[in-house]
């Protein structure tokens, strides 16, 4: 069988559980479900993890601060997270998928790919199928969103198409248009640096990438970034569902109490709490054992805008943490930092097929 023969008669799906952490939270105190709430912190200080939908009638995201929230939703109630219990609840509906087929890849806590090429159930229909793995998981209190189609992008996309608590199919034949309509910041791995350089050369739609020439994009977005999304708005995506998770990056981050203003505060910071933790994280007692990619730092500042500073490495160092540090610190513009993280990218077998376009 032709590879592109292989591509048109997959049927992968993509299920994205609704606002995953409201719901959970539900579960355990329904008294909220008719109430607008936030997980996350309200204090000054505090940041939105998500928000059910009643609170995102008021405008409130996630990432927003908790101030901010409580000022467009007065009325805002707010839960503090609890990672370990929606750990928990993601391997539940995990072991629901894996009754369906063993070929489940969990891309985040609450979003799973589904490989249904060879599923035998409701004679074969992925979009029954679908339906009915939704329906079950409505039964446990949680609903969810799918996309369909033959491929892990468009299937992704599809996702958002009918959210909350529905689902989209996108046939094999139809990919390529339904890309042609897709706004370029739909498109996952073209981020807002990205969005913003294709724009100003005159791309704004799937349509705009299909049509332009190859040579163009590479110039635009270098040779490995512009051939991939110029597949990718062709309608080819080869990537196929990974059961074993690998993990892309391991970090640490931390809101502080109180914003900082100068650069050696910053540096005690990363010395005394995040590089020790990022150690235990990574599992090794000598930073010469973590094999990586790269390594970065990043720093948000009072007005939560935020940057980072990024360089390839091999094995991880500490000492180039603060030089990255220093870089970022440049950038401050006399506001002050409440939030700082470090971490490192670790070598990813699936790299080559990755598109991540985030030009920083």
């Amino acid at each position: 069988m032709s590879e592109n023969t292989d591509l048109n008669t997959r049927k992968i799906a993509l299920l994205d559980l609704d606002a995953f952490f409201a719901s959970a939270e539900v579960l355990r105190d329904p008294s909220l479900r008719n109430k607008p709430f936030a997980v996350g912190g309200g204090g000054e200080r505090g940041v939105v993890a998500t928000a059910n939908y009643l609170a995102r009638q008021f405008g409130v995201r996630s990432a927003m601060s908790g101030a901010h929230a409580r000022r467009l939703c007065p009325n805002l109630h707010f839960v503090s997270p609890d990672h370990g219990y929606y750990r928990e609840l993601s391997r539940q509906v995990l072991a629901v998928l894996l009754e369906t087929t063993e070929l489940v890849e969990p891309a985040s806590i609450d979003e799973f790919y589904l490989d249904l090429t060879h599923n035998t159930q409701y004679h074969g229909s992925a979009s029954v199928t679908m339906e009915s793995i939704r329906h079950r998981l409505r039964g446990m209190g949680l609903t969810a969103s799918a996309g369909i189609s033959n491929q892990k992008m468009v299937a992704k996309i599809a996702s958002e198409e009918r959210k909350p608590d529905g689902q989209f199919v996108v046939p094999p034949d139809a990919v390529v248009d339904y890309i042609g309509r897709l706004q370029l910041k739909r498109i996952p791995g073209v981020g807002p640096k990205s969005l913003e350089r294709l724009n100003y050369a005159g791309y704004f739609t799937g349509h705009d990438i299909q049509q332009c020439e190859l040579p163009k994009l590479q110039e635009l977005l270098g040779d490995k970034s512009g051939w991939l999304l110029y597949q990718r708005c062709q309608g080819h995506d080869p990537r196929q569902i990974v059961t074993e998770r690998v993990r892309k990056s391991v970090g640490v981050e931390e809101t502080l109490p109180q914003d900082m203003h100068q650069l050696r505060q910053v540096e005690q910071f990363i010395d005394e709490v995040l590089l020790p933790q990022l150690q235990k994280r990574l599992r090794v007692t000598r930073w010469q054992q973590a094999h990586i990619k790269s390594q970065t730092v990043k720093l948000k500042f009072s007005d939560f805008q935020q940057t980072t500073v990024s360089r390839t490495l091999q094995t991880a160092s500490p000492s180039l943490f603060y030089h990255l540090l220093r870089e970022a610190w440049e950038r401050r513009d006399h506001r002050g930092v409440r939030l700082i993280g470090i971490s490192v990218a670790l070598p990813d077998p699936d790299d080559q097929l990755q598109l991540e376009l985030e030009l920083e």
